[in-house]
């Protein structure tokens, strides 16, 4: 299959809502009420040490999950909510996880912290990924 059919496929009211749904997911998650406490505790060193810089934050946060679902949009769009939910789940567990983790572990990050933060991707590559399927 070509990149320009890839691209046809790509329903893109899908995925900007999935990209949004993305913040929302992301503010629940952290929140005390879920894992927002523990998550800080794990990530006190780590930003103590520099400041953020919130639109680079949010705005590069944006393109990057509009473009992985775009992508995930490409193969799965109008396939069905139960297909878009297997292909998503694949991705995360098959290939997100894992760059996270090698990713953590030479950072000498917590094994707690990556379970939080890539539990939250394979939530939203395995929702999102069903929502786009059914779109």
């Amino acid at each position: 299959m070509s990149l320009s059919s890839h691209i046809s496929r790509v329903h893109w009211v899908g995925v900007v809502t999935s990209t949004l749904g993305s913040f929302v997911l992301g503010f629940l998650w952290h929140q005390p009420f879920l894992f927002g406490k523990r998550w800080a505790e794990e990530n006190r060193d780590s930003r103590a040490r520099r400041k953020q810089d919130l639109p680079l934050t949010f705005g590069g946060t944006a393109v990057a999950h509009l473009l992985a679902f775009a992508a995930l949009s490409s193969v799965v769009s109008g396939t069905s909510a139960l297909l878009g939910l297997a292909a998503g789940l694949t991705v995360a567990v098959a290939w997100v996880v894992p760059a996270m983790a090698g990713t953590y572990l030479f950072a000498n990050r917590s094994l707690g912290l990556l379970a939080i933060d890539a539990g939250m991707y394979v939530v939203a590559y395995g929702a999102f990924g069903a929502l786009l399927g059914a779109w």
